[in-house]
């Protein structure tokens, strides 16, 4: 019968309450602590600010300074810096204590400095501080079931990770079978991911302990393999990334021993609070490397539940902060998958409607129809990446035979591109199936990676805008967090550095309101156990099982000069002796480690001077330039053209003259250049590119001037073929005129015919154009990527944004070396202007 008066008082204005309603709903909120609903905080919250501001509302410290801290984590307004009205008054003294007690301090120790000392170390297999990633896959005999990541690797490697992570329990997600829960298992923090495939038939029913439920989805039977087949591209990912850069270690165990090992550790609790006066410890075994695992802690007496946990009210969630935080977590991360996969789905089915169609009409031409219309040979640039599914540019063409082309190449990539096509499409509906369910397993994983990270005092690595709002929530909700963790700890009898260590984490169990059913919210904290290194206590006077580790001492590398033991010299010293010495291959790979950790810096500061080349001299320099040079005057009409090409395109007529004028070339090519010259007039001259053909074909009037002088130009250079490309191209249409006009170019490989007057090989005049292209390449990647980082996180509009942007798209559009990233940019102008340039000029493979 109180609940419901309680209730109804709840519905009345605070400012209407007597005294014993405001002590009623004052007792509600001790009951319901910590997961007190923000409905009752607001409501006593106003009623002390406005009608008792002067004493104390519970006459009890913890419970006026809960109060307050839970109206700022709620977001309610009003909370004030020191308080109404006198500065001695309770609600100030609460908001001074809120500020400097001990209660709201940092309950996880400070992370270790990881440095290469500790990432080489082998007293430790995993830590979440870690710049290695190590990762252990559990299986059984249908594949992957659970994959566990720790460790936060350097930025380009984690970014990778966290996608791969986040699409493939997404996936997963959007297979699982909504009548068999609706909590999400895995977990996306900071230094620790844990992704699930979910298991299927009788063994989804098995007992298992918490941390490995099923493990918290159960995913049907007919989509089972499907679910598998996710984790297993997420366990390629990580074996591919093992194996290019040797920053990721990949184990694989067998997932039966997982759950033997959290069966141990549960009977190792059970025992210690069956028998109160005596304690269990299991010593790590440094023989029996064993499975690294992410196990909840247990609780080792009776009557509390297995595990530890604290349940928090949902509407922490519900707060302008926190919105921010999620909606710019959903644009980094979530929308953004989401959009990628539509849009190379999109991309994949243009391209085979657009070969489709090529091939068809090929294939509906008689003899004399190919012969007029198709040249003798196609000119590849580009191949389809099978394994990947994308488009990857050639560093060096390939000319095929026309025939041969159509007949083999054009079938093989259009189902290559279906196939790419049906995953897509596949991949989309599960992002999408995951994104708007009910439980919203986005929304879920995203809390979870939040309240962890908030909790640890580190910021997920995604954008400025997240890192800006994640601070912002922060410093509203940690307060609370931290006093409501030790209120509970103390009422447990448990001490915070049993728990809270450098090797646990929080999981969260988020569960959004959907339709009647209540959010619900419950954070458990778990510790990472490796059999080799971890020390597990099990005492009922702790009350809680123990977990120590390496991580839990690590103290800072003592200096260089204060390392006690050989210099890095005298170890490279003795490396290069022995190197000279044969057959001692591995007791050289053993020495070189050993060193490494004793002296990591000094050890790859000599290693890297030994292998730095040395610079050119004045000589060579002068020798590499005129290389350059004769690379650009014999590579001057393939890279001319392709700029006018793609400036026209663009509607850069004045940057498309120019390319033009400033190609050098042999006189039988200079024809085919004052042809493309042509129909640059005639787009300049805003013809529509439907009369282009006819017009220039029959040289009717309403040709530009400019046109009609490049055409008596060509026919100066070279009468036969640009009376036969004339003839051909009203028939042909300027999409197959322009390609012809490309066709047997000679390109980059061809046209570096080397300089034997300044001594200039062709391979040395080619190996230097490539490499002048890559680092031209890579500058204008840069300075896109610094371009881009004046755009604001919001949506921005299109005129601001291509000026910001302008300069660093011209260049790779239209700049004398440009190589794979035209494409990029050339589709991200087309997103920002939202339109769509002309597609003429373009082949099947170009």
């Amino acid at each position: 019968m109180r609940g419901d008066a309680v209730d109804e008082v709840l519905k009345r204005l605070p400012y209407s309450w007597t005294a014993d309603e405001a002590g009623l709903v004052g007792q509600r909120f001790r009951e319901s602590r910590p997961a007190a609903p923000k409905l009752l905080v607001k409501k006593l919250w106003q009623y002390w600010l406005r009608m008792s501001p002067d004493e104390p509302l519970f006459g009890d410290t913890e419970d006026d300074l809960a109060l307050l801290l839970h109206a700022r984590a709620l977001g309610l307004e009003e909370v004030p810096g020191g308080g109404p009205g006198p500065e001695d008054g309770p609600i100030a003294r609460c908001a001074r204590r809120a500020a400097e007690a001990a209660e709201c301090e940092p309950l996880f120790p400070a992370p270790p400095a990881w440095g290469p000392k500790a990432a080489l170390a082998p007293q430790v297999r995993a830590a979440l501080a870690s710049s290695l990633l190590r990762a252990w896959v559990a299986g059984d005999e249908q594949g992957p079931v659970e994959v566990l990541v720790v460790g936060e690797g350097i930025p380009e490697i984690r970014q990778q990770v966290v996608q791969a992570a986040l699409t493939t329990c997404l996936r997963v997600n959007g297979l699982s079978d909504p009548d068999s829960g609706d909590f999400v298992g895995d977990h996306i923090g900071v230094g620790l991911i844990r992704v699930t495939a979910g298991l299927s038939g009788p063994q989804a029913q098995a007992d298992i302990p918490s941390v490995f439920r099923a493990p918290s989805v159960t995913v049907a039977d007919g989509a089972a393999s499907t679910a598998r087949g996710a984790l297993r591209d997420f366990v390629g990912l990580l074996r591919s990334l093992a194996d290019e850069t040797s920053l990721v270690e990949v184990a694989d165990v067998a997932y039966p021993d997982l759950v033997a090992y959290a069966q141990g550790l549960r009977a190792l609790a059970d025992r210690a609070a069956g028998e109160p006066d005596r304690a269990f410890l299991r010593a790590p075994r440094a023989e029996d490397g064993g499975p690294v695992s992410l196990q909840p802690y247990l609780r080792t007496v009776r009557g509390h539940g297995a595990s530890l946990g604290v349940e928090f009210s949902p509407d922490l969630f519900t707060t302008d902060a926190y919105l921010r935080v999620e909606q710019a977590h959903q644009r980094v991360l979530s929308q953004r998958l989401t959009m990628d996969a539509r849009l190379r789905l999109d991309q994949l089915e243009t391209e085979i409607e657009q070969l489709t169609a090529d091939l068809e009409a090929f294939q509906r031409a008689n003899t004399a129809e190919r012969r007029a219309l198709w040249p003798a040979t196609v000119l590849l640039v580009e191949r389809f990446d099978e394994p990947t599914g994308r488009t990857i540019r050639l560093t060096e063409p390939e000319e095929r035979e026309t025939e041969q082309y159509y007949k083999a190449n054009v079938p093989q990539l259009i189902s290559m591109r279906e196939k790419w096509a049906r995953r897509m499409g596949e991949l989309v509906e599960q992002l999408e199936t995951a994104v708007h369910r009910p439980h919203a397993p986005a929304r879920q994983v995203a809390a979870g990676r939040f309240l962890d990270a908030a909790l640890r005092d580190v910021v997920p690595d995604e954008s400025p805008a997240t890192e800006r709002a994640f601070r912002a929530w922060c410093k509203e909700v940690t307060p609370m967090l931290r006093f409501e963790w030790r209120c509970a700890l103390r009422r447990h009898g448990i001490a915070p550095p049993d728990v809270f260590t450098a090797h646990s984490v929080l999981i969260s169990r988020y569960l959004p309101p959907a339709g009647e059913d209540p959010a619900l919210l419950f954070s458990h904290p778990y510790t990472l156990v490796d059999p080799a290194r971890s020390a597990v206590l099990a005492d009922a006077e702790r009350a809680v099982m123990v977990v120590r580790d390496a991580t839990d001492h690590a103290a800072p590398a003592p200096a260089p000069d204060e390392a006690a033991g050989p210099t890095a010299a005298a170890l490279w010293d003795g490396l290069a002796a022995l190197a000279e010495q044969p057959r001692v291959e591995e007791e050289f790979g053993r020495r070189f480690l050993e060193a490494l950790r004793a002296q990591p810096e000094g050890i790859a500061r000599r290693m890297i001077e030994a292998l730095q080349p040395a610079g050119p001299t004045a000589a060579e320099a002068d020798a590499i330039e005129v290389a350059l040079r004769t690379a650009e005057r014999h590579t001057s009409l393939g890279e001319g053209m392709d700029r006018a090409l793609m400036a026209m395109r663009n509607e850069a007529f004045l940057t498309a003259r120019e390319c033009l004028d400033d190609i050098r070339t042999a006189p039988q090519w200079q024809a085919r250049v004052w042809l493309l010259r042509a129909v640059v007039e005639c787009r300049a001259a805003r013809l529509d590119s439907r009369e282009i053909p006819g017009l220039l074909g029959h040289q009717m009037p309403g040709l530009p001037d400019a046109a009609l002088r490049a055409l008596d130009e060509a026919g100066s250079a070279d009468e036969e073929f640009t009376r036969a490309w004339l003839d051909a191209l009203p028939e042909a249409g300027l999409d197959k005129g322009i390609r012809r006009l490309f066709q047997g170019l000679p390109r980059a490989r061809a046209g570096c015919t080397g300089d034997p007057l300044n001594k200039v090989g062709a391979e040395r005049e080619y190996a230097v154009w490539l490499f002048r292209r890559a680092v031209e390449n890579a500058r204008l990647a840069r300075q896109l990527d610094e371009s881009g980082e004046e755009l604001a996180e919001h949506q921005e509009a299109v005129d601001a944004a291509l000026a910001k942007l302008g300069r660093a798209l011209e260049e790779i559009l239209l700049g004398p070396y440009v190589g794979g990233s035209r494409g990029a940019a050339e589709e991200l102008f087309e997103v920002l202007s939202g339109q769509e340039p002309p597609r003429y000029g373009r082949v099947a493979g170009r």
